[in-house]
């Protein structure tokens, strides 16, 4: 329920209050002002007086006869007085009375109700006040939350990219062991026709070598044979 709706209702409950007061005051009547008159047993002045009501004695009436109407007083009596002498207006006194209970009546009432009031002007206000704080940190929960998105959204392309450098580093790795594996069978290769030339390069100077030797030899001996014949000339 609002503040709107509740001070309806609160207004609603002092007026039906009050219209159930009027209610019960119409439903008496009173000697009218400056008039003293009897009470007697019956209808007519030849009936025995029973009681001499004061202007403003309260009376309640239950029935009505030509002139005369039967009323009841508060001790419960009754008895037959002149209508003429009945009004529904109370003394002034009474209604001086009547009223100030009202003013005191509504005073309370108002002072109850202005209470009422600034209580739930004090609770509107903290309910403002926690609602702007909620919508303050949801929104500051919706930022984070944007910024947060924002980061997963670069760390994700980050990692998109990461990964085609990853799979492009693979594929470099496995070209580049290809080509190392290649390059090793051609040094293998290369090491084998190496040694393979070495050796004949080997066999060639050692067959140079012993080929001097022998020439060395061969003109040894025919130097030698010419100095023989040189002698046995001479």
């Amino acid at each position: 329920m609002n503040y709107k709706d509740r001070f309806s209702v609160i207004s609603l409950i002092v007026f039906l209050t009050l219209l159930t007061a009027v209610s019960g005051w119409a439903q008496k009547l009173y000697v009218k002002p400056s008039s003293e008159i009897t009470m007697r047993r019956g209808q007519g002045t030849d009936f025995k007086i029973i009681a001499v009501l004061k202007d403003g004695t309260p009376v309640e009436m239950l029935a009505e006869a030509d002139d005369w109407a039967q009323v009841r007083l508060e001790s419960g009596r009754e008895g037959w007085v002149l209508r003429r002498y009945l009004s529904d207006a109370p003394p002034l006194g009474q209604q001086v009375e009547q009223l100030q209970r009202e003013k005191e009546v509504l005073t309370e009432t108002t002072q109850s109700l202005k209470s009422r009031v600034d209580q739930l002007t004090a609770e509107k206000d903290e309910v403002e006040r926690r609602l702007s704080d909620e919508k303050a940190e949801v929104e500051r929960e919706l930022n984070q939350c944007v910024v947060e998105r924002t980061t997963i959204n670069e760390d994700f392309l980050n990692l998109q990219e990461d990964t085609a450098d990853v799979i492009q580093t693979k594929t470099d790795l496995d070209s580049a062991r290809t080509r190392v594996e290649d390059l090793e069978s051609q040094v293998g290769k290369l090491q084998k026709e190496n040694d393979r030339l070495g050796k004949t390069e080997m066999l060639k100077w050692f067959l140079a070598g012993g080929g001097v030797l022998f020439l060395g030899w061969i003109i040894g001996m025919v130097s030698r044979k010419s100095r023989k014949k040189r002698s046995s000339l001479l």
